[in-house]
């Protein structure tokens, strides 16, 4: 299933699965009704026993997220997308959005959104020539594992990245006293809004 299921739906998914509001029998009709494509309502009548076994059929894979590759190119409807797979070709604002969105997979959309440039023909865009709300929206119909695979890719390469700029600077001690600052609490982004909040 994890195959056919889209951004938009695992987004949902895991929004009802983490919600402390819903009970398991609520939580049960409603993914059900995520993945088939049909009103909760449609379940009401379901003996329960029924329930639970057409939920363990359709969502069993669910309780593990597959291994999975980077794609370089992604297809959504009409639109094609590039993933952006070089650090050092991010732009300022790129590094900005990422981090006003990263932490939280219910955004799964937005922070892939900073790392697929739209194409035009056979060239991609610049990032923010198509607005990142744009591309956000329609990257909810993309494929979960496609953007799932591409984002674990950079959180890795981001990840050896800094951890091997800390290893190289231990002679330059404010260098890696900044570096591990920086990984630590996010970059200035976050330490800005935390001033920010306290302040208020």
């Amino acid at each position: 299933m994890w195959d056919k299921l889209t951004v938009g739906q695992f987004i949902t998914l895991y929004d009802i699965e983490v919600n402390a509001n819903l009970n398991i029998i609520e939580k049960q009709q409603k993914m059900l009704a995520v993945i088939e494509g049909k009103n909760e309502r449609d379940y009401d009548d379901y003996k329960y026993r029924d329930l639970i076994k057409e939920y363990g059929e359709k969502l069993s894979f669910f309780d593990n997220l597959p291994e999975t590759k980077p794609v370089d190119f992604l297809q959504v409807g009409d639109n094609k997308y590039k993933f952006c797979y070089e650090v050092n070709e991010i732009t300022a604002g790129q590094y900005i959005d990422i981090l006003a969105f990263s932490g939280e997979i219910m955004q799964l959309n937005k922070i892939a959104a900073c790392f697929f440039l739209p194409m035009k023909g056979k060239r991609y865009q610049g990032y923010g020539v198509v607005p990142h709300d744009r591309v956000a929206d329609d990257l909810l119909g993309a494929k979960f594992l496609e953007v799932y695979g591409c984002m674990l890719f950079f959180c890795q390469l981001f990840n050896e990245l800094i951890s091997s700029t800390i290893t190289s600077s231990i002679q330059n001690k404010e260098l890696a006293e900044k570096a591990a600052r920086l990984w630590s609490v996010g970059g200035g982004y976050l330490a800005l809004n935390r001033s920010q909040t306290s302040a208020i």
